[in-house]
């Protein structure tokens, strides 16, 4: 088990609080100056002022490449790690996990989106999460719409996903702080 943190702060403060963190997992969105993650961040003291946190305690799900918190370090291979937050219809999870590893991991990985890990939400039965890695925005671009666009996912996955997710548009982009 590990925790993401996802923090929404002043946007004045992130910067700062980010630096006075000695913890190699930290990550910065490329979508606005307020949000910041943490990925299985142990530390004594919250930054202020917290406009909003949101903390998923996360478990290995079928197939996970991560399966101890020791190797998350492994999303550090990406300049670009793509947090996807998947809403589950009720009672689907497990069914939505075996998919994603037997129909979509290889997949993936041929269309050169390395994912490096699919966890269950312990606190949400109901949320799937998987990490994505990319070299830069415009190699995430090309290679998901290659994917997304291919005869695999339009003919034989698109609609088997769908009909297991509630919701999927909650992705956060972020970059690791070096």
């Amino acid at each position: 088990m590990f925790e993401l943190r996802i923090y929404e702060v002043d946007m004045d403060f992130r910067w700062n609080w980010l630096q006075s963190i000695d913890h190699p997992l930290r990550f910065l969105s490329l979508r606005d100056d307020r949000t910041f993650v943490l990925l299985n961040a142990v530390h004594t003291s919250e930054p202020s002022p917290i406009e909003k946190l949101t903390i998923r305690r996360l478990a290995p799900a079928l197939a996970s490449a991560i399966t101890s918190p020791d190797q998350l370090n492994r999303v550090l291979e990406s300049n670009i790690l793509e947090i996807r937050q998947y809403k589950i219809k009720p009672g689907q999870r497990s069914r939505f996990a075996t998919f994603f590893s037997d129909r979509t991991l290889e997949s993936q990985l041929q269309y050169g989106m390395p994912v490096y890990g699919q966890f269950d939400d312990l606190d949400d039965e109901n949320v799937f999460v998987f990490l994505r890695g990319f070299s830069d925005m415009v190699d995430r671009d090309r290679r998901k719409n290659a994917y997304y666009r291919s005869p695999l996912w339009l003919n034989e996955l698109q609609d088997e996903a769908f009909s297991m997710i509630d919701d999927y548009s909650n992705v956060l982009l972020v970059t690791p702080v070096r």
